[in-house]
């Protein structure tokens, strides 16, 4: 399970480190890594292992011939990229990726149960000032799942 939130920085090959508590949050230390654009403005990164659970249950759900489910998944599965972790537990983020989620230098990564998100600073920033004050609504309309 992936928790928490981390400070870090890009570098100038376009690479970002995914933390320690991250990478050995699993079962072993993950080898591969699979980035797409997430919502709101973040990169999604999957361990390879989730991310085939996630491919498989949108491959049991969505269909080819409805045009929402086609462009979800084009949206979703084509700017996928895999990369395969360094020595120094460090993965590169795509330009396109980049771009999408405004990631220049500064960004925070977000431990969210079974993938990491990665923002931009200015990103991550204006997203937790804009959603703070509806927290406690969230909160209480999530009360019917059982919490």
């Amino acid at each position: 399970m992936f928790i928490g939130e981390y400070k870090h920085t890009l570098d100038d090959k376009g690479r970002i480190a995914i933390p320690a508590k991250l990478r050995y949050s699993k079962v072993g230390e993950e080898e591969f890594w699979v980035a797409t654009k997430g919502f709101d403005h973040c990169l999604f990164v999957y361990p390879k292992n989730e991310w085939g659970v996630i491919v498989k249950a949108l491959n049991e759900r969505l269909t080819f011939t409805k045009k929402d489910d086609r462009s979800f998944l084009r949206m979703f599965v084509s700017p996928a990229n895999e990369q395969a972790v360094d020595k120094q537990g460090r993965i590169a983020l795509p330009l396109s990726l980049r771009e999408y989620a405004g990631v220049q230098r500064d960004v925070v990564i977000l431990g969210a149960i079974n993938r990491i998100e990665i923002w931009s600073e200015e990103n991550w920033n204006k997203y937790r000032e804009e959603n703070e004050q509806s927290f406690d609504l969230l909160g209480e309309k999530l009360a019917d799942i059982g919490l």
